[in-house]
């Protein structure tokens, strides 16, 4: 038992789970095999509580479980169907009290403190408080799934960050291994998106039809928003590894071109800032400087003149970027309504399902939301869960600034890119972006002080 033990640990404490975890979630979504993917996600998961003593063997299952589910399986709506529904309900049962049994096994390990003294802490705990709150006072209107939405938020947003803050041992070294999790992560989205274009994606006229851009778990926004995300996480790589680093800038300038194959504007937008910002880091810092420079150069150079000789090519395609242009697609009309809400519940807001956005969500019991972060909190939880979020963000700043190193800033350029994304979508209140968010921010709370840029 005891060897069992050992090297069950090992394994999934090593870089080789993260491998399989993607492998599993590669094959469920490709061939919507959902059900083989959950039972090893689950099964090795489960024995990672029992014997592993600190968390971080689940952060590769926890971001990938989302993953396994495909287009096909999602659109026939089986999954929101009663069965499916009392089994993740039993699901998450199960999941609960193991985390129970996990932390009285390895009550050692656990460290409240860790949370108690973030420099997060008062901020994350005013923000989750907030989204209890929203709509309090909207007496006419009230909703009470306003609190299971409110709920869902804190678990995304607030435990995601407590738990990993309590049992991560050693985050100095969690460091790579959180960006090599995140890594596979944008390489497993950027496959399906390839795999879609496989019979899912259709293309009429030469023209790609932006409705058809679904891979189960999201929509183009969703695809997009994800990917722009995680992009700085190849640049990292390209930047701090000396041997093989410019393989990851190459991969990284293909996460790119997916982004641009989404079709989600917002997404292309931020990560046009994201990659120029990320390829001059690497110009000027860390172990691949020179050749950088070079291949940034010669990238320049081909994308200019690839974009002149293919023009006719590349607008036929990407035409709904062409004919849509910067039109605001409701958004003005939808921040107005959001600011109205706002004007009739000023403390408290008018709760998150007073939202009348007209927007079609993949699932039932999502509400609408105003696609804007700011808007949003203002609408929902009112000036109280306004300044809250607010005073959260200058808490992260003030993190980011003080734990400032290579990581950092490529860490910061991923939250960047989903706040940026938020501006114009609902990335921060999508649930998934938001345990990525949560779990870098606990890896980097718990670091020591960095004050260097190499």
């Amino acid at each position: 038992m005891t060897i069992f033990k050992d090297k069950a640990k090992a394994f999934l404490n090593g870089y080789y789970y993260p491998v399989l975890i993607f492998l599993v979630t590669l094959i469920s979504h490709t061939f919507s095999l959902e059900l083989f993917g959950v039972a090893i996600i689950f099964t090795t998961a489960s024995i990672g509580l029992v014997v592993c003593d600190d968390l971080k063997f689940l952060i590769s299952p926890l971001l990938m479980f989302i993953l396994t589910f495909s287009q096909k399986s999602v659109g026939s709506g089986k999954f929101f169907q009663k069965p499916y529904l009392i089994a993740m309900i039993c699901f998450a049962i199960y999941f609960i009290v193991l985390f129970i049994i996990h932390f009285v096994i390895h009550k050692k390990s656990v460290n409240i403190k860790n949370f108690t003294k973030s420099k997060l802490f008062l901020g994350y705990t005013l923000l989750c408080g907030a989204f209890i709150l929203n709509g309090a006072l909207n007496f006419d209107g009230y909703d009470v799934k306003n609190i299971s939405f409110a709920l869902l938020l804190i678990l995304s947003i607030g435990v995601v960050f407590f738990i990993f803050s309590i049992n991560l041992n050693d985050s100095d070294k969690v460091k790579d291994y959180l960006f090599y999790v995140l890594y596979l992560v944008s390489i497993l989205i950027t496959l399906q998106l390839f795999l879609s274009f496989i019979g899912q994606i259709r293309i009429e006229n030469g023209e790609i039809v932006k409705e058809s851009i679904m891979v189960g778990w999201g929509m183009w926004n969703n695809i997009g928003g994800m990917l722009a995300m995680l992009l700085p996480i190849h640049f990292y790589f390209a930047a701090t590894i000396k041997k093989y680093g410019i393989l990851f800038y190459f991969s990284g300038v293909i996460s790119f071109l997916a982004i641009v194959l989404t079709l989600s504007r917002s997404s292309l937008l931020v990560s046009c800032i994201i990659i120029v910002i990320s390829a001059i880091a690497c110009c000027f810092y860390g172990s691949n400087k020179k050749i950088c420079r070079i291949i940034t150069c010669v990238i320049f150079v081909i994308g200019v003149l690839g974009i002149i000789v293919l023009w006719d090519k590349i607008s036929s395609i990407l035409g709904d970027y062409l004919s849509r242009g910067f039109d605001d697609n409701g958004r003005f009309d939808i921040y107005k309504k959001g600011f109205e809400n706002f004007l009739n519940n000023p403390v408290f807001g008018g709760g998150f399902y007073s939202v009348d956005a007209q927007e079609h969500t993949f699932a039932f019991f999502l509400p609408d939301r105003y696609h804007n972060t700011i808007i949003q909190m203002m609408g929902t939880c009112g000036i109280v869960g306004l300044l809250a979020y607010l005073f959260h963000r200058y808490q992260v700043i003030r993190l980011l600034w003080c734990k400032r190193s290579m990581f950092t800033f490529f860490a910061s350029l991923s939250i960047f890119a989903l706040l940026l994304t938020s501006l114009l979508d609902n990335h921060f209140f999508n649930f998934y972006p938001t345990f990525v968010y949560s779990i870098i921010l606990s890896v980097i709370s718990n670091t020591k002080n960095e004050l260097s840029i190499r």
